[in-house]
Parts: C-alpha cells; structure tokens; sequence
C-alpha cells in the first residue's frame, strides 16, 4: 500500500506539480485577476449588433440596410422613415436609434439627435460606438459650454482622411475650445512625440470626458507609459480601466488589447 501511494503522489507531481502557474498580468485587491493565458484570444472587436433578447428580426434589419443606404445618399427623410419602421420591429436594437440620430444631426436638429443618443445609451449604458461622446457634446452645446456645431466640426477630424488635416483640426479645437475633452483624446492620437502627447491626453483628462474618452485617454496614456519603459504602471492603468464600473464595453476591448501587446512584447524573465 506505501508503495502504491509513493507512486501515486511521485505521477501527480509530474502530472501537476511541474506545471507553471498561469502567470498574473494584474490583480488588485478586490480580487480581479487578469493572466497572459487571458488575453490570448482578444481581438479588440465589439459586435454592436447584440441585443439583450440576442434577436433582430429579419425585416428590422432590412429596413435598418435600407434607411442606412438611403441617408449615405442624402434622403434623410426616408431614411428616417425607415428608421422609424426599424424601431418598431426591434425596439431593443440600438442601431437603428443610433442611426436616427445621426441623420438627425446630419440634418442640423440637434436637439432631435441629442434625444435619441441618449435614448441609444439608455439601451447600451455600457456604450455604443460614439453615442456618450454625442451627448457629452450635444448637452454642452445645449446647455452654452461648447458654441452650437462644435461636434459637427469635431467630426470633420474623423470624416478627412489627410492627417495634417486632422492634426490641424484638432489643433484648432483645443485651442479655441480648450474645455472639448474630445478633441485632445483625437490630438493625442496624432502627435509623434510621446512627451507632447502625454501632455494632450493629462489635459483632455482635466476637462471631465464622457466615459468613451475618458477610457480612450486613458489606454494611450497606459500605451505611452509602456513606451517610456513604465510597464508596470501602464498594465496597472490597463488593469484598473478593466475593472471600472464606467468603462464602456468598447474600451474594455481596447485596453484588454492594450495589455496582451505590451505582454507579447515583454521579454521573459
């Protein structure tokens, strides 16, 4: 019987005991754990298309296609027409409200577009793609912080596709409108130089983002640390923006991104 034992405990030694822990990438005091094996299989991509029932009816998404084909033509009033129809079918689709008030903005009533980004982020409190950056932009032109079109010019800086363009847009919000955290998170992204973006994303964080651009500062932030060879401080930023209960889910996905880069490109020791 000892021998029997000896043996068994000398083969799950080899079994297990030789085995390496997972190694632990974060973890803080709550409890949260993020290991390298974690990461492995993040891509960075949200589907935007979930719901919570998990199911769009087919003619929703027809009308949804169509109304999106038609307002890229410019015939917003069919295309809201469409949206609307859209709506009905499915109304705890966030797409088609998204797209509501996008066409709306397109067609100058930003007060209409304010309504249905926020009846959008009520669906997804969690985020869906630009919409709390809209109503952070939206309710500061509404309420007289930001001048009346500041968003749609901010928009022009993802619309251009010449970079000095960008870069010189961005430059020219910043500047004449210091307090639009949104256009330092795009500033940021477009400057070279570490030190100088570091100081764009530290202001943009001063200027009370929306939870979109907040997370976003925050992962160049952590991306600009790792350049600067503060890797421990960057995968605690990462790991604490993971964790936050105001991290939109689309952040979540770019930090997690974040974190498995600056693992993969992080020597074994």
């Amino acid at each position: 019987m000892k021998i029997h034992l000896y043996l068994y405990t000398l083969l799950s030694f080899y079994l297990y005991g030789c085995q390496q822990p997972a190694r632990i990438v974060y973890q803080d005091n709550q409890g949260n754990i993020i290991t390298a094996a974690d990461l492995t299989t993040y891509t960075g991509e949200v589907d935007y298309n979930m719901t919570d029932d998990q199911h769009i009816q087919p003619a929703a998404q027809q009308l949804h296609n169509e109304a999106r084909t038609l307002g890229q033509s410019g015939q917003y009033e069919a295309s809201i027409l469409k949206l609307e129809a859209a709506i009905k079918l499915a109304p705890n689709w966030a797409y088609p409200l998204y797209d509501l008030a996008f066409t709306y903005l397109l067609k100058g009533d930003s007060a209409k577009a304010l309504d249905y980004y926020q009846q959008t982020d009520k669906l997804q409190p969690r985020g869906f793609f630009t919409a709390k950056t809209a109503i952070y932009a939206l309710e500061g032109e509404k309420a007289g912080k930001f001048p009346s079109g500041l968003y749609m010019a901010y928009l022009q800086i993802e619309w251009t596709t010449d970079e000095t363009e960008k870069l010189s847009i961005a430059r020219a919000i910043t500047q004449q409108f210091p307090d639009f955290a949104p256009a330092w998170k795009e500033l940021a992204g477009l400057l070279d130089d570490d030190t100088q973006r570091l100081e764009a994303i530290n202001t943009g964080l001063l200027k009370s983002p929306d939870a979109e651009t907040k997370g976003m500062l925050l992962i160049n932030k952590a991306l600009v640390l790792n350049n600067k060879g503060e890797k421990e401080n960057a995968r605690l930023l990462l790991g604490e923006l993971i964790f936050a209960a105001e991290t939109t889910t689309a952040n979540i996905a770019i930090a997690r991104m974040a974190l498995k880069s600056i693992e993969e490109n992080t020597p074994a020791s």
